[in-house]
Protein backbone atom coordinates (compact mmCIF):
# COMPACT_ATOMS: atom_id res chain seq x y z
CA UNK A 1 0.00 0.00 0.00
CA UNK A 2 2.89 2.34 0.04
CA UNK A 3 3.72 4.34 -3.07
CA UNK A 4 6.99 5.65 -3.96
CA UNK A 5 7.82 8.44 -1.63
CA UNK A 6 7.23 11.77 -3.56
CA UNK A 7 6.74 14.01 -0.73
CA UNK A 8 8.59 14.72 2.71
CA UNK A 9 6.21 14.69 5.51
CA UNK A 10 5.49 17.44 7.38
CA UNK A 11 6.41 17.85 11.28
CA UNK A 12 3.41 18.47 13.96
CA UNK A 13 4.31 21.71 14.39
CA UNK A 14 4.60 23.02 10.44
CA UNK A 15 1.34 21.26 10.44
CA UNK A 16 -0.37 23.48 13.23
CA UNK A 17 1.50 26.22 12.04
CA UNK A 18 0.22 25.98 8.20
CA UNK A 19 -3.10 25.31 9.20
CA UNK A 20 -3.39 28.78 11.33
CA UNK A 21 -2.49 30.79 8.56
CA UNK A 22 -4.10 29.00 5.50
CA UNK A 23 -7.70 28.22 7.37
CA UNK A 24 -7.84 30.07 10.50
CA UNK A 25 -8.37 27.58 12.69
CA UNK A 26 -5.38 25.69 15.39
CA UNK A 27 -5.50 22.32 14.82
CA UNK A 28 -6.02 20.11 18.08
CA UNK A 29 -3.02 17.14 18.11
CA UNK A 30 -5.58 14.81 17.64
CA UNK A 31 -6.27 16.30 14.02
CA UNK A 32 -2.55 16.83 13.41
CA UNK A 33 -2.41 12.91 13.49
CA UNK A 34 -4.77 12.05 11.79
CA UNK A 35 -3.33 14.36 9.06
CA UNK A 36 0.49 13.02 9.14
CA UNK A 37 -1.48 9.47 8.90
CA UNK A 38 -2.95 10.59 5.73
CA UNK A 39 0.28 11.84 4.25
CA UNK A 40 2.26 9.12 5.14
CA UNK A 41 -0.16 6.81 2.67
CA UNK A 42 0.35 3.53 4.48
CA UNK A 43 -2.63 2.79 6.69
CA UNK A 44 -5.78 3.86 6.71
CA UNK A 45 -7.51 5.92 9.16
CA UNK A 46 -10.29 5.74 11.57
CA UNK A 47 -11.17 9.09 13.80
CA UNK A 48 -13.95 8.91 16.43
CA UNK A 49 -14.84 12.12 17.80
CA UNK A 50 -17.73 14.60 18.89
CA UNK A 51 -20.07 16.04 16.93
CA UNK A 52 -18.51 19.80 16.44
CA UNK A 53 -14.77 19.28 17.44
CA UNK A 54 -13.74 19.60 13.67
CA UNK A 55 -13.75 16.46 12.18
CA UNK A 56 -14.09 17.88 8.93
CA UNK A 57 -11.13 20.39 9.31
CA UNK A 58 -8.99 16.93 8.65
CA UNK A 59 -10.72 16.63 5.63
CA UNK A 60 -8.51 19.95 3.96
CA UNK A 61 -5.61 20.16 5.88
CA UNK A 62 -4.10 17.65 3.41
CA UNK A 63 -4.87 19.54 0.69
CA UNK A 64 -2.40 22.42 1.89
CA UNK A 65 1.01 19.92 1.96
CA UNK A 66 -0.42 18.69 -1.24
CA UNK A 67 -0.67 21.27 -4.19
CA UNK A 68 -2.23 19.28 -6.38
CA UNK A 69 -3.97 17.14 -4.01
CA UNK A 70 -7.10 15.74 -4.60
CA UNK A 71 -9.67 14.78 -1.63
CA UNK A 72 -13.06 12.10 -2.23
CA UNK A 73 -15.35 12.79 -0.15
CA UNK A 74 -18.28 9.88 0.38
CA UNK A 75 -21.42 11.54 2.20
CA UNK A 76 -25.03 9.95 3.61
CA UNK A 77 -26.66 12.81 1.97
CA UNK A 78 -26.37 15.36 -0.51
CA UNK A 79 -26.87 18.76 2.04
CA UNK A 80 -23.37 17.51 3.89
CA UNK A 81 -21.87 17.50 0.50
CA UNK A 82 -23.16 21.17 -0.04
CA UNK A 83 -22.06 22.21 2.98
CA UNK A 84 -18.23 21.17 2.19
CA UNK A 85 -18.47 23.34 -0.41
CA UNK A 86 -19.66 26.33 0.96
CA UNK A 87 -17.53 26.14 4.12
CA UNK A 88 -14.58 25.59 1.78
CA UNK A 89 -15.33 28.38 0.14
CA UNK A 90 -15.50 30.58 2.88
CA UNK A 91 -11.71 29.64 4.24
CA UNK A 92 -9.17 32.07 3.77
CA UNK A 93 -7.63 29.66 1.01
CA UNK A 94 -10.40 29.44 -0.40
CA UNK A 95 -10.03 25.36 -1.67
CA UNK A 96 -12.31 24.74 -4.67
CA UNK A 97 -14.45 22.10 -4.77
CA UNK A 98 -17.49 20.15 -6.33
CA UNK A 99 -20.85 18.05 -5.10
CA UNK A 100 -21.67 15.48 -7.26
CA UNK A 101 -25.37 14.22 -6.97
CA UNK A 102 -27.95 13.37 -8.88
CA UNK A 103 -28.45 16.67 -11.14
CA UNK A 104 -25.01 17.45 -12.40
CA UNK A 105 -24.27 13.45 -12.63
CA UNK A 106 -25.42 11.58 -15.56
CA UNK A 107 -25.79 7.84 -16.16
CA UNK A 108 -23.38 7.22 -18.92
CA UNK A 109 -20.80 9.18 -15.82
CA UNK A 110 -21.37 6.11 -13.66
CA UNK A 111 -22.24 2.91 -15.75
CA UNK A 112 -19.64 -0.06 -15.95
CA UNK A 113 -17.21 0.78 -18.66
CA UNK A 114 -17.86 4.65 -18.65
CA UNK A 115 -15.16 7.25 -18.55
CA UNK A 116 -15.35 7.72 -14.11
CA UNK A 117 -14.47 4.35 -13.96
CA UNK A 118 -11.19 4.80 -16.38
CA UNK A 119 -10.26 7.25 -13.83
CA UNK A 120 -8.99 4.61 -11.04
CA UNK A 121 -7.16 3.42 -13.92
CA UNK A 122 -5.24 6.80 -15.00
CA UNK A 123 -2.01 7.50 -12.90
CA UNK A 124 -1.95 11.14 -13.48
CA UNK A 125 -5.35 11.10 -11.84
CA UNK A 126 -4.78 8.39 -9.06
CA UNK A 127 -1.59 9.85 -8.51
CA UNK A 128 -2.78 12.92 -7.06
CA UNK A 129 -5.95 11.68 -4.68
CA UNK A 130 -4.72 11.52 -0.81
CA UNK A 131 -7.41 9.80 0.53
CA UNK A 132 -11.08 8.60 0.00
CA UNK A 133 -13.12 9.61 3.19
CA UNK A 134 -16.56 8.15 4.10
CA UNK A 135 -18.45 10.94 6.68
CA UNK A 136 -20.87 9.98 9.10
CA UNK A 137 -19.54 6.68 8.45
CA UNK A 138 -21.45 4.69 10.97
CA UNK A 139 -24.25 4.87 8.14
CA UNK A 140 -22.38 2.59 6.24
CA UNK A 141 -23.76 0.40 8.83
CA UNK A 142 -27.06 1.73 10.02
CA UNK A 143 -28.05 2.76 6.22
CA UNK A 144 -27.52 -0.39 4.29
CA UNK A 145 -31.54 -0.77 3.83
CA UNK A 146 -32.25 3.20 2.90
CA UNK A 147 -28.58 3.52 0.88
CA UNK A 148 -28.20 -0.05 -0.33
CA UNK A 149 -24.84 1.38 -2.47
CA UNK A 150 -23.39 1.12 1.28
CA UNK A 151 -23.66 -3.10 1.29
CA UNK A 152 -21.53 -3.08 -1.97
CA UNK A 153 -18.80 0.00 -1.03
CA UNK A 154 -16.11 -1.70 -0.10
CA UNK A 155 -15.65 -3.17 -4.13
CA UNK A 156 -14.17 -0.05 -4.44
CA UNK A 157 -11.21 -1.17 -1.99
CA UNK A 158 -10.14 -3.56 -5.06
CA UNK A 159 -10.62 -0.81 -7.82
CA UNK A 160 -8.16 1.96 -6.55
CA UNK A 161 -4.64 1.35 -6.30
CA UNK A 162 -3.43 0.14 -3.29
CA UNK A 163 -1.57 3.32 -1.90
CA UNK A 164 -5.35 5.61 -1.66
CA UNK A 165 -6.06 5.11 2.21
CA UNK A 166 -9.79 5.19 3.18
CA UNK A 167 -10.64 7.53 6.01
CA UNK A 168 -13.69 6.91 8.12
CA UNK A 169 -15.01 9.08 10.57
CA UNK A 170 -17.91 9.24 12.84
CA UNK A 171 -18.74 10.68 16.35
CA UNK A 172 -20.83 7.64 16.94
CA UNK A 173 -18.61 4.32 15.89
CA UNK A 174 -18.88 1.65 19.06
CA UNK A 175 -16.99 -1.43 18.75
CA UNK A 176 -20.11 -3.48 17.19
CA UNK A 177 -20.49 -0.76 14.62
CA UNK A 178 -17.37 0.06 14.11
CA UNK A 179 -16.31 -3.99 13.19
CA UNK A 180 -19.34 -4.04 10.99
CA UNK A 181 -18.20 -0.83 8.79
CA UNK A 182 -14.66 -2.31 8.72
CA UNK A 183 -15.91 -5.37 7.46
CA UNK A 184 -17.87 -3.90 4.83
CA UNK A 185 -15.05 -2.00 3.96
CA UNK A 186 -12.23 -4.64 3.76
CA UNK A 187 -10.38 -2.93 6.38
CA UNK A 188 -8.51 -3.97 9.06
CA UNK A 189 -7.51 -2.46 12.58
CA UNK A 190 -3.82 -3.40 12.05
CA UNK A 191 -3.35 -1.89 9.05
CA UNK A 192 -5.19 1.14 10.08
CA UNK A 193 -4.18 4.19 12.76
CA UNK A 194 -7.17 4.58 15.66
CA UNK A 195 -7.95 8.28 16.70
CA UNK A 196 -10.44 7.43 19.22
CA UNK A 197 -11.96 10.99 21.09
CA UNK A 198 -14.76 11.03 23.52
CA UNK A 199 -18.04 11.85 21.73
CA UNK A 200 -19.60 13.32 25.34
CA UNK A 201 -20.93 16.71 25.31
CA UNK A 202 -20.11 18.15 29.04
CA UNK A 203 -21.75 21.74 28.09
CA UNK A 204 -25.53 19.41 26.92
CA UNK A 205 -27.48 18.37 29.42
CA UNK A 206 -29.38 15.24 28.86
CA UNK A 207 -32.85 14.58 30.30
CA UNK A 208 -35.09 12.43 30.04
CA UNK A 209 -38.97 12.48 30.57
CA UNK A 210 -41.81 10.24 30.60
CA UNK A 211 -44.66 11.15 27.74
CA UNK A 212 -47.83 11.72 29.75
CA UNK A 213 -49.80 11.94 26.45
CA UNK A 214 -50.92 9.68 23.88
CA UNK A 215 -48.35 10.07 21.04
CA UNK A 216 -50.48 11.05 18.24
CA UNK A 217 -52.03 14.12 20.39
CA UNK A 218 -48.53 15.62 20.80
CA UNK A 219 -49.16 17.13 24.27
CA UNK A 220 -45.99 16.90 25.92
CA UNK A 221 -44.54 18.97 23.14
CA UNK A 222 -46.70 21.81 24.90
CA UNK A 223 -44.14 23.06 27.13
CA UNK A 224 -42.45 24.99 24.04
CA UNK A 225 -45.03 27.64 23.35
CA UNK A 226 -47.48 28.70 25.70
CA UNK A 227 -51.19 28.09 25.29
CA UNK A 228 -51.95 31.86 26.23
CA UNK A 229 -49.81 35.33 25.13
CA UNK A 230 -47.03 35.27 27.43
CA UNK A 231 -46.40 38.29 29.41
CA UNK A 232 -45.45 41.64 27.24
CA UNK A 233 -46.90 40.29 24.53
CA UNK A 234 -45.65 37.35 21.56
CA UNK A 235 -43.24 40.22 20.55
CA UNK A 236 -41.53 40.19 23.22
CA UNK A 237 -40.90 36.28 23.86
CA UNK A 238 -37.61 35.04 24.09
CA UNK A 239 -38.28 31.12 22.54
CA UNK A 240 -34.80 29.07 22.99
CA UNK A 241 -34.17 27.96 19.08
CA UNK A 242 -34.86 24.40 18.95
CA UNK A 243 -34.86 20.85 17.16
CA UNK A 244 -37.40 18.13 17.21
CA UNK A 245 -36.12 15.21 15.92
CA UNK A 246 -38.66 12.05 14.52
CA UNK A 247 -38.23 9.22 12.68
CA UNK A 248 -40.83 9.56 10.07
CA UNK A 249 -42.41 12.21 8.48
CA UNK A 250 -45.95 11.92 9.18
CA UNK A 251 -44.71 12.79 12.66
CA UNK A 252 -42.60 15.43 11.71
CA UNK A 253 -45.90 17.27 10.07
CA UNK A 254 -48.24 16.68 12.78
CA UNK A 255 -46.13 17.87 15.68
CA UNK A 256 -45.26 21.04 13.59
CA UNK A 257 -49.20 21.55 12.90
CA UNK A 258 -49.18 21.21 16.21
CA UNK A 259 -47.09 23.92 17.78
CA UNK A 260 -48.39 26.07 15.53
CA UNK A 261 -51.71 25.98 15.88
CA UNK A 262 -51.08 27.27 19.62
CA UNK A 263 -49.77 30.38 17.85
CA UNK A 264 -51.44 33.62 16.46
CA UNK A 265 -51.65 32.97 12.85
CA UNK A 266 -48.94 35.90 11.48
CA UNK A 267 -46.63 33.82 14.32
CA UNK A 268 -47.75 30.44 12.77
CA UNK A 269 -44.41 30.82 10.21
CA UNK A 270 -42.28 29.99 13.27
CA UNK A 271 -41.89 26.06 13.35
CA UNK A 272 -41.81 24.34 10.31
CA UNK A 273 -41.12 21.03 9.44
CA UNK A 274 -38.45 19.67 7.30
CA UNK A 275 -38.20 16.31 5.89
CA UNK A 276 -36.95 14.22 3.05
CA UNK A 277 -40.47 15.24 0.74
CA UNK A 278 -39.31 19.09 0.60
CA UNK A 279 -37.37 20.45 -2.26
CA UNK A 280 -33.21 20.86 -1.75
CA UNK A 281 -34.03 24.58 -2.50
CA UNK A 282 -36.79 24.82 0.25
CA UNK A 283 -34.95 22.76 2.83
CA UNK A 284 -31.16 25.30 1.82
CA UNK A 285 -33.58 28.39 2.80
CA UNK A 286 -35.11 27.11 5.91
CA UNK A 287 -31.94 25.76 7.38
CA UNK A 288 -30.43 29.27 6.61
CA UNK A 289 -33.55 31.01 8.31
CA UNK A 290 -32.56 28.93 11.71
CA UNK A 291 -29.37 29.90 11.35
CA UNK A 292 -30.34 33.29 11.33
CA UNK A 293 -33.02 33.27 13.85
CA UNK A 294 -35.88 34.18 11.47
CA UNK A 295 -37.49 31.00 12.72
CA UNK A 296 -37.84 29.35 16.02
CA UNK A 297 -37.63 25.58 15.23
CA UNK A 298 -37.88 22.19 13.01
CA UNK A 299 -39.47 19.41 13.11
CA UNK A 300 -37.23 17.10 11.21
CA UNK A 301 -36.13 13.55 10.32
CA UNK A 302 -32.52 12.43 9.42
CA UNK A 303 -32.64 14.74 6.08
CA UNK A 304 -32.01 18.03 7.99
CA UNK A 305 -30.87 16.46 11.25
CA UNK A 306 -27.51 14.74 9.83
CA UNK A 307 -26.47 17.69 8.05
CA UNK A 308 -27.09 20.40 10.32
CA UNK A 309 -24.17 22.65 11.33
CA UNK A 310 -25.72 25.45 13.57
CA UNK A 311 -23.37 26.30 16.56
CA UNK A 312 -26.09 28.25 18.76
CA UNK A 313 -29.63 25.29 18.99
CA UNK A 314 -30.37 25.47 22.51
CA UNK A 315 -32.69 22.64 22.90
CA UNK A 316 -33.40 19.40 20.78
CA UNK A 317 -35.62 17.01 21.68
CA UNK A 318 -35.69 13.31 20.37
CA UNK A 319 -39.23 12.62 19.80
CA UNK A 320 -39.99 8.67 21.38
CA UNK A 321 -37.75 6.21 21.83
CA UNK A 322 -37.70 4.49 18.10
CA UNK A 323 -34.68 5.33 16.86
CA UNK A 324 -30.93 3.48 18.34
CA UNK A 325 -28.44 5.82 20.61
CA UNK A 326 -26.08 6.28 17.84
CA UNK A 327 -28.98 7.85 16.42
CA UNK A 328 -29.81 9.47 19.33
CA UNK A 329 -26.10 10.40 20.02
CA UNK A 330 -25.62 12.49 16.92
CA UNK A 331 -29.05 13.92 17.41
CA UNK A 332 -27.90 15.17 20.73
CA UNK A 333 -24.85 16.08 19.24
CA UNK A 334 -27.34 18.55 17.68
CA UNK A 335 -27.15 21.11 20.35
CA UNK A 336 -24.69 23.22 21.49
CA UNK A 337 -22.05 22.95 19.31
CA UNK A 338 -20.72 25.89 20.32
CA UNK A 339 -18.38 25.32 23.85
CA UNK A 340 -19.42 28.66 24.68
CA UNK A 341 -22.84 28.04 25.54
CA UNK A 342 -24.79 25.34 27.28
CA UNK A 343 -28.05 23.61 25.67
CA UNK A 344 -30.16 21.33 26.42
CA UNK A 345 -30.96 17.04 25.01
CA UNK A 346 -34.41 16.15 26.03
CA UNK A 347 -35.57 12.78 25.65
CA UNK A 348 -39.23 12.11 25.76
CA UNK A 349 -40.15 8.42 26.52
CA UNK A 350 -42.64 6.12 26.48
CA UNK A 351 -44.22 5.12 29.26
CA UNK A 352 -43.69 0.90 28.22
CA UNK A 353 -40.01 1.36 28.06
CA UNK A 354 -39.69 2.36 32.25
CA UNK A 355 -39.27 0.07 34.65
CA UNK A 356 -42.55 1.23 36.89
CA UNK A 357 -44.37 0.24 33.90
CA UNK A 358 -43.04 -2.50 33.23
CA UNK A 359 -43.31 -3.52 36.69
CA UNK A 360 -47.34 -2.73 36.57
CA UNK A 361 -47.87 -5.04 33.79
CA UNK A 362 -45.44 -8.38 35.34
CA UNK A 363 -48.25 -7.72 38.31
CA UNK A 364 -51.27 -7.28 36.26
CA UNK A 365 -50.43 -10.37 34.10
CA UNK A 366 -49.71 -12.53 37.07
CA UNK A 367 -53.09 -11.30 38.73
CA UNK A 368 -54.65 -12.64 35.72
CA UNK A 369 -52.95 -16.15 36.01
CA UNK A 370 -53.60 -16.32 39.64
CA UNK A 371 -57.10 -15.61 39.17
CA UNK A 372 -56.93 -17.97 35.92
CA UNK A 373 -55.88 -20.90 38.03
CA UNK A 374 -58.28 -20.11 40.89
CA UNK A 375 -61.08 -20.13 38.67
CA UNK A 376 -60.74 -23.38 37.08
CA UNK A 377 -60.36 -24.67 39.90
CA UNK A 378 -63.34 -23.52 41.07
CA UNK A 379 -61.86 -21.61 44.65
CA UNK A 380 -62.91 -18.52 45.57
CA UNK A 381 -61.39 -14.61 44.55
CA UNK A 382 -58.63 -14.05 47.05
CA UNK A 383 -56.24 -11.05 48.13
CA UNK A 384 -52.72 -11.63 48.14
CA UNK A 385 -51.06 -10.27 51.18
CA UNK A 386 -47.57 -8.80 50.42
CA UNK A 387 -45.10 -11.44 52.00
CA UNK A 388 -46.64 -14.12 54.44
CA UNK A 389 -43.75 -15.57 56.54
CA UNK A 390 -41.20 -14.81 54.02
CA UNK A 391 -42.80 -17.24 51.96
CA UNK A 392 -42.08 -15.55 48.57
CA UNK A 393 -38.74 -14.61 49.55
CA UNK A 394 -36.04 -14.72 47.02
CA UNK A 395 -32.67 -16.60 47.37
CA UNK A 396 -31.10 -13.06 48.10
CA UNK A 397 -33.58 -12.58 51.26
CA UNK A 398 -31.69 -15.26 52.89
CA UNK A 399 -30.13 -14.31 56.18
CA UNK A 400 -25.79 -15.18 56.32
CA UNK A 401 -25.69 -18.21 59.16
CA UNK A 402 -25.00 -16.85 62.91
CA UNK A 403 -21.09 -18.11 62.77
CA UNK A 404 -20.47 -16.19 59.64
CA UNK A 405 -18.09 -13.91 61.32
CA UNK A 406 -14.84 -12.92 59.98
CA UNK A 407 -11.35 -13.56 61.51
CA UNK A 408 -8.93 -10.98 62.31
CA UNK A 409 -6.63 -11.73 59.47
CA UNK A 410 -9.83 -11.28 57.09
CA UNK A 411 -10.91 -8.17 58.41
CA UNK A 412 -7.39 -6.58 58.12
CA UNK A 413 -7.36 -7.87 54.91
CA UNK A 414 -10.32 -6.00 53.85
CA UNK A 415 -9.87 -2.48 55.22
CA UNK A 416 -6.54 -2.65 53.07
CA UNK A 417 -8.09 -3.61 50.01
CA UNK A 418 -11.22 -2.17 50.18
CA UNK A 419 -10.49 0.89 47.33
CA UNK A 420 -9.44 -2.33 44.97
CA UNK A 421 -12.81 -5.05 46.09
CA UNK A 422 -14.67 -1.45 44.91
CA UNK A 423 -12.91 -0.81 41.74
CA UNK A 424 -13.54 -4.84 40.95
CA UNK A 425 -17.00 -4.45 41.03
CA UNK A 426 -17.39 -1.27 38.84
CA UNK A 427 -15.03 -2.56 36.56
CA UNK A 428 -17.12 -6.03 36.50
CA UNK A 429 -20.08 -4.07 36.59
CA UNK A 430 -19.62 -2.52 33.38
CA UNK A 431 -17.76 -5.21 31.33
CA UNK A 432 -21.12 -6.85 32.19
CA UNK A 433 -22.69 -4.10 31.25
CA UNK A 434 -20.77 -3.34 27.73
CA UNK A 435 -21.68 -7.10 26.90
CA UNK A 436 -25.04 -6.80 27.23
CA UNK A 437 -25.34 -4.13 24.89
CA UNK A 438 -23.24 -5.31 22.35
CA UNK A 439 -25.76 -8.16 22.13
CA UNK A 440 -27.78 -8.06 19.05
CA UNK A 441 -31.90 -8.68 20.29
CA UNK A 442 -33.57 -11.59 19.36
CA UNK A 443 -37.38 -11.41 18.45
CA UNK A 444 -39.21 -13.73 19.54
CA UNK A 445 -42.54 -13.42 18.29
CA UNK A 446 -45.88 -16.19 18.74
CA UNK A 447 -48.39 -16.65 15.68
CA UNK A 448 -50.88 -14.41 15.78
CA UNK A 449 -49.35 -11.45 17.72
CA UNK A 450 -48.45 -8.37 17.44
CA UNK A 451 -44.72 -7.89 16.75
CA UNK A 452 -43.12 -6.91 19.93
CA UNK A 453 -41.21 -3.34 20.10
CA UNK A 454 -37.80 -3.62 22.04
CA UNK A 455 -35.33 -1.23 22.86
CA UNK A 456 -31.28 -1.82 22.56
CA UNK A 457 -30.16 -3.15 26.23
CA UNK A 458 -27.95 0.18 26.14
CA UNK A 459 -31.41 2.61 26.05
CA UNK A 460 -32.74 0.68 28.03
CA UNK A 461 -30.26 1.84 31.23
CA UNK A 462 -30.12 5.19 29.45
CA UNK A 463 -33.98 5.35 30.30
CA UNK A 464 -34.14 3.54 33.40
CA UNK A 465 -30.77 5.42 34.92
CA UNK A 466 -32.47 7.17 37.77
CA UNK A 467 -34.05 4.16 39.08
CA UNK A 468 -31.25 1.86 38.86
CA UNK A 469 -28.18 2.85 41.48
CA UNK A 470 -25.56 0.87 39.76
CA UNK A 471 -26.25 3.41 36.70
CA UNK A 472 -27.45 6.12 38.50
CA UNK A 473 -26.90 8.87 35.16
CA UNK A 474 -28.36 8.97 31.90
CA UNK A 475 -24.44 9.42 30.65
CA UNK A 476 -23.15 6.70 32.13
CA UNK A 477 -24.29 3.85 29.36
CA UNK A 478 -23.10 6.21 26.36
CA UNK A 479 -19.57 6.21 28.09
CA UNK A 480 -19.68 2.51 28.17
CA UNK A 481 -21.27 1.68 24.82
CA UNK A 482 -19.34 3.72 23.07
CA UNK A 483 -15.93 3.78 25.45
CA UNK A 484 -15.13 6.35 26.54
CA UNK A 485 -14.07 5.08 29.87
CA UNK A 486 -11.28 4.14 27.80
CA UNK A 487 -7.39 5.64 28.22
CA UNK A 488 -7.42 6.76 24.97
CA UNK A 489 -9.50 9.45 25.80
CA UNK A 490 -7.65 11.21 28.86
CA UNK A 491 -5.51 14.58 27.85
CA UNK A 492 -3.00 14.32 29.96
CA UNK A 493 -1.82 11.07 32.25
CA UNK A 494 -1.49 12.26 35.86
CA UNK A 495 -0.07 9.92 38.52
CA UNK A 496 -2.33 8.56 40.79
CA UNK A 497 -2.22 9.31 44.59
CA UNK A 498 -2.78 6.96 47.54
CA UNK A 499 -5.74 8.01 49.31
CA UNK A 500 -5.78 8.09 53.30
CA UNK A 501 -8.69 7.94 55.62
CA UNK A 502 -9.33 6.14 58.74
CA UNK A 503 -9.73 2.60 59.39
CA UNK A 504 -12.35 0.58 60.09
CA UNK A 505 -13.35 -0.68 63.14
CA UNK A 506 -11.96 -4.21 63.56
CA UNK A 507 -14.87 -6.51 65.07
CA UNK A 508 -12.92 -9.37 67.22
CA UNK A 509 -14.58 -12.99 66.53
CA UNK A 510 -17.58 -13.33 69.33
CA UNK A 511 -20.82 -15.46 70.75
CA UNK A 512 -24.17 -14.19 68.88
CA UNK A 513 -26.41 -13.11 71.34
CA UNK A 514 -30.30 -13.23 71.20
CA UNK A 515 -30.50 -9.38 70.95
CA UNK A 516 -27.96 -9.83 68.00
CA UNK A 517 -30.59 -12.24 66.49
CA UNK A 518 -33.16 -9.41 67.31
CA UNK A 519 -31.34 -6.67 65.27
CA UNK A 520 -30.34 -8.94 62.30
CA UNK A 521 -34.35 -9.99 62.45
CA UNK A 522 -35.43 -6.13 62.14
CA UNK A 523 -32.52 -5.08 59.47
CA UNK A 524 -33.96 -8.36 57.46
CA UNK A 525 -37.52 -6.84 57.67
CA UNK A 526 -36.46 -3.44 56.82
CA UNK A 527 -34.67 -3.98 53.72
CA UNK A 528 -37.85 -5.85 52.42
CA UNK A 529 -40.13 -3.13 53.27
CA UNK A 530 -37.75 -0.74 52.14
CA UNK A 531 -37.13 -2.92 48.80
CA UNK A 532 -41.47 -2.66 48.31
CA UNK A 533 -41.27 1.47 48.90
CA UNK A 534 -38.32 2.56 46.66
CA UNK A 535 -39.09 -0.01 43.95
CA UNK A 536 -42.15 -2.27 44.43
CA UNK A 537 -43.40 -5.95 45.09
CA UNK A 538 -41.85 -7.58 41.75
CA UNK A 539 -38.50 -5.94 42.35
CA UNK A 540 -38.87 -7.59 45.41
CA UNK A 541 -39.77 -11.01 44.18
CA UNK A 542 -37.34 -10.92 41.75
CA UNK A 543 -34.22 -9.14 43.17
CA UNK A 544 -35.14 -9.29 46.45
CA UNK A 545 -34.38 -6.93 49.19
CA UNK A 546 -29.70 -7.22 49.11
CA UNK A 547 -30.97 -4.48 46.58
CA UNK A 548 -31.44 -2.13 49.22
CA UNK A 549 -28.90 -3.71 51.64
CA UNK A 550 -26.60 -6.75 50.85
CA UNK A 551 -26.08 -9.20 53.29
CA UNK A 552 -22.88 -8.01 53.99
CA UNK A 553 -23.54 -4.88 55.01
CA UNK A 554 -26.50 -5.95 57.26
CA UNK A 555 -23.82 -8.45 59.16
CA UNK A 556 -21.76 -5.55 59.20
CA UNK A 557 -23.84 -3.13 61.10
CA UNK A 558 -24.95 -6.43 63.37
CA UNK A 559 -21.23 -6.80 64.10
CA UNK A 560 -20.77 -3.16 64.59
CA UNK A 561 -23.68 -2.34 67.32
CA UNK A 562 -22.49 -5.66 69.09
CA UNK A 563 -19.17 -3.61 70.43
CA UNK A 564 -20.91 -0.09 69.93
CA UNK A 565 -19.48 1.49 66.75
CA UNK A 566 -22.56 2.96 65.35
CA UNK A 567 -24.32 5.79 67.25
CA UNK A 568 -24.75 8.14 64.41
CA UNK A 569 -25.31 8.17 60.65
CA UNK A 570 -21.78 9.43 60.28
CA UNK A 571 -20.30 5.81 62.04
CA UNK A 572 -22.73 4.41 60.11
CA UNK A 573 -21.14 5.41 56.36
CA UNK A 574 -17.85 5.18 57.98
CA UNK A 575 -17.80 1.71 59.04
CA UNK A 576 -20.40 0.49 56.46
CA UNK A 577 -19.26 2.45 53.37
CA UNK A 578 -23.49 2.02 52.52
CA UNK A 579 -24.28 4.08 49.68
CA UNK A 580 -27.90 4.46 51.21
CA UNK A 581 -27.12 5.33 54.36
CA UNK A 582 -28.11 8.88 54.25
CA UNK A 583 -31.34 8.08 52.91
CA UNK A 584 -32.40 5.45 55.07
CA UNK A 585 -30.05 5.18 58.10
Amino acid sequence: MVPPRRYEIPSFADIRRLTQEKLGYRPCLWQIRVVEGLLKHDKDIIAVAATGSGKTLTFWMPLLFREDGIQIIITPINYLGKQNVDSLANMPEGIEAITVTAKNATKETFEVGGHFDKLWKYDPFTSKVISIIWDEAHCVSKWGEFRPEYKTAGCLRWIIPRHIPFYITSATLPPIVLQDVMSILHMSKDNAYVMLRSNDHSNVHICVREMLYPAKSYLDLAFLIPEKPPPGGWSNWLMPKFVIFFDNISDSMGAAKFLRARLPPELQHMVKWFNANMSAEFREVEGLKLKDGDIWGLCCTDSFGMGVDLPDIELGIQWRASCDLCTLWQRFGRAARKQTMTGTALFLVESKYFDDAKAKKATAAENRKRKAAEKALGLPPTKRTRLENGAQSTAQDTMAPEGDNRDDDDDDEKDEDEDAEDEAERLAFEAGRRAAYEKVPVLERKRGTRPVEQIEPVMDDLINAKTRPDVGCSCKPAKLYFRQDMHEFARVDVEGRKRTRRNRAHIPKYDTQPHNMELRKALHQFRKDETIKVFNLVTLKNIGPSIILSNALLDRIVDCAHVRKISTIDHLKHETQWNRADACG
